[in-house]
């Protein structure tokens, strides 16, 4: 049966090691590299060991050595097998307990939780080795656990902390209790522990959860309660006086309204875009009608200056009126707060942050910000499913924002069924674009016509386009013939792609767009994102930019309803138009009293109505938030007519074309 059992690396015999002194060598060479964690090399020594020395009075514990390896490497069926051997060819040793208490474990990791219980109380029961019992112990309070028996799992750990003598042992059932007591035990089971326990541990960890859970619900009773409970119960405890300031707020507050925090730079060399972001917020709060205005409170907090964000936003945590922030506005300080969020379960949305991949950082973090992304997206669902265009061309420049627009459209396209003909980078510094340009196919006025007059003193035609290389080819438009010579040549570059989408920002698109007419690539449409949204771009470009689209959140200069009714009440509230951030924030502000006025009365309230908010009619587009905390969102598209830039407005104003993506 041993040879079947054990693997034998090498071929030994007892001829191999004549002495006493080559059994003790090769055993002592196993055990050493057993406890390096050298895991396959002991393997491999421990079954040599077996082969040649089967009687040796050490070869049971070179068998169980064999399961004990199996069991680290969660290989729990192998390691059963070698235990089994081990019982079968040793069952006297005395280290068939040790064998039968990590045979309990492998059962228990196999989820054979009746063959595992029965070992783990002959363990408790008849086990001589008194930190064996409290290791057979610890296992079957896990198996409580595993069956949802909590509050008798979380009695043997209890027991386990006050009557074992062993510090890892006691080590692993206070983790064990810290974890039932933070992510399992419900509000009543956590009461009545609380209750049963006086001034026993774990009472203090139980207080400081359920003072957790009644500050998010906004269970402003229990709340103070359970504070005075924890003071009274453990005076010498290490976070009284943290409890005792958080009573003081609390009684020294007599609102009981709903808070809304808000987080953002209002000094320092960001207190613009804070500005602009707070005029929005401030301009949906006095939509709001006086009855509900009186149920809520608007907390403004700066971030600017230096002002340590993860404070000030630590600060509204602990206010269990707040059940939402609004804010902050750069995404380095949205992720600096993270903990913060996550220990007091208190939701964010930003407004502006638009780093790629932020709100699948924490469950907490929500946006209503326009991200290169959605641009990215947007742009190719539209030209590929509204424009039938198919083939198309990207310029991008070698910094985030191209790299991730380009993969995102890139992607986009060819999952609609489009195809990407080039792609090609330029560096931020360039100003000279001819090799982009050329490498697409572009040909300068005089290389068009020597092409065209070559071929027609030949006789012969330019070769057809194709994916292998040949992007474009001249096509003669116009002119007179005589013999050889053609007067007035007029000619025009065909393409081989529809599209050419440039990524960029409008000071680089502005030296592109004539170097593309320059270089005969006009007869194709021209993309981009809202980098594009600058008056500098049409003074610089205007005669260039005949076949543009591009796209941007918010359109100051909208026909649309409802934005033509936020811009006069922004500029009769405060004299100026509305930015973007202006108008993102307004919504974020309106997505909050919406929920509000649907009696959102809590955190989780605000958190669970997130989750699913879909269609929300915004002056930034219609949003809807996706499972990751990212808003999807109709863009505006945008175009460039007589000197102006002027909306693409679709037939039916009321038909907004958003990217069929399915929302759960």
């Amino acid at each position: 049966m041993l040879g079947m059992l054990l693997v034998t690396v090498t071929s030994v015999s007892a001829q191999d090691f004549e002495s006493s002194q080559g059994a003790d060598t090769l055993f002592a060479q196993a055990e050493t590299l057993y406890h390096e964690n050298k895991l396959l090399e002991s393997r491999a020594s421990y079954e040599d060991f077996l082969n040649a020395f089967s009687t040796d009075s050490r070869a049971p514990k070179a068998a169980m050595r064999l399961g004990q390896i199996d069991y680290k490497n969660k290989s729990y069926l192998s390691a059963l097998r070698h235990y089994q051997y081990f019982l079968d060819t040793f069952p006297d040793s005395t280290l068939i307990y040790s064998v039968k208490l990590d045979m309990g474990r492998c059962y228990f990791e196999l989820e054979r939780y009746e063959e595992a219980e029965k070992l783990l109380r002959e363990t408790v029961q008849v086990n001589p080795d008194p930190i064996q019992k409290w290791k057979g112990f610890v296992y079957l309070g896990y198996l409580d656990d595993k069956r949802l028996e909590l509050e008798k799992a979380f009695k043997k750990f209890k027991q386990i902390m006050d009557r074992s003598p062993y510090p890892e042992i006691k080590e692993e059932a206070a983790g064990y209790i810290r974890n039932i007591i933070n992510d399992k035990l419900n509000e009543k089971q956590l009461a009545s522990l609380a209750r049963s326990l006086g001034s026993e541990f774990p009472a203090d960890l139980i207080l400081q959860k359920l003072i957790s859970i009644y500050r998010i619900e906004r269970d402003l009773g229990n709340y103070q309660i359970s504070m005075e409970d924890l003071i009274f119960r453990f005076p010498s405890h290490e976070l009284r006086e943290h409890y005792e300031k958080l009573l003081i707020r609390l009684k020294t507050d007599p609102s009981r309204a709903i808070r809304i925090g808000v987080v953002l730079p209002l000094s320092g060399r960001r207190a613009i875009v804070g500005q602009r972001v707070l005029q929005g917020i401030q301009l949906a709060i006095n939509q709001m009608s006086t009855r509900d205005r009186n149920r809520l409170e608007l907390v403004v907090k700066d971030s600017g200056l230096g002002r340590e964000v993860v404070q000030v936003v630590e600060k509204l945590a602990q206010d269990p009126n707040v059940i939402g922030i609004i804010g902050p506005v750069l995404t380095e300080d949205v992720e600096s707060v993270i903990p913060i969020l996550e220990k007091y379960q208190l939701p964010i949305f930003t407004p502006t942050a638009s780093t790629p991949g932020l709100a699948e950082k924490s469950p907490y973090i929500f946006r209503n910000a326009l991200t290169k992304e959605q641009q990215a997206s947007f742009l190719a669902w539209h030209a590929v499913n509204e424009l039938n265009l198919y083939r198309f061309v990207v310029i991008y420049p070698t910094e985030a924002y191209g790299e991730t627009m380009r993969k995102m459209f890139e992607e986009e396209v060819r999952s609609f069924g489009g195809q990407i003909v080039e792609s090609i980078p330029f560096e931020r510094t360039q100003t000279d674009f001819r090799k982009q340009i050329v490498q697409i196919g572009g040909m300068a006025d005089d290389q068009l016509k020597a092409q065209v007059q070559r071929h027609i003193k030949r006789g012969t035609q330019p070769p057809p386009l194709n994916d292998k290389g040949i992007k474009s080819r001249p096509l003669v438009e116009g002119g007179l013939y005589a013999d050889d010579k053609v007067e007035a040549l007029k000619v025009a570059l065909e393409l081989n792609y529809d599209a050419i989408f440039i990524p960029g920002s409008y000071d680089k698109v502005r030296l592109i767009v004539p170097q593309l007419a320059f270089y005969n690539i006009e007869n194709v449409l021209l993309m981009g994102g809202n980098g594009w949204n600058s008056r500098e771009l049409v003074d610089a470009a205007r005669n260039y930019l005949k076949n543009v689209l591009f796209v941007d959140g918010f359109y100051v200069n909208s026909q649309n309803e409802r934005t033509v009714k936020f811009v006069d009440m922004f500029l009769s509230t405060f004299g100026q138009n509305p930015t973007i951030h202006s108008a993102q924030s307004y919504d974020a502000a309106n997505i909050f009293l919406k929920f509000i006025k649907e009696r959102a009365f809590n955190r989780l309230d605000v958190l669970e109505k997130l989750r699913v908010l879909k269609g929300f009619p915004g002056v930034s587009g219609d949003t809807s938030i996706l499972p990751s905390g990212e808003s999807l969102k109709s863009l505006v598209k945008l175009t460039v007519r007589e000197g102006e830039i002027a909306e693409q407005v679709p037939e039916d104003p009321n038909l907004q074309p958003v990217p069929e993506e399915e929302i759960p």
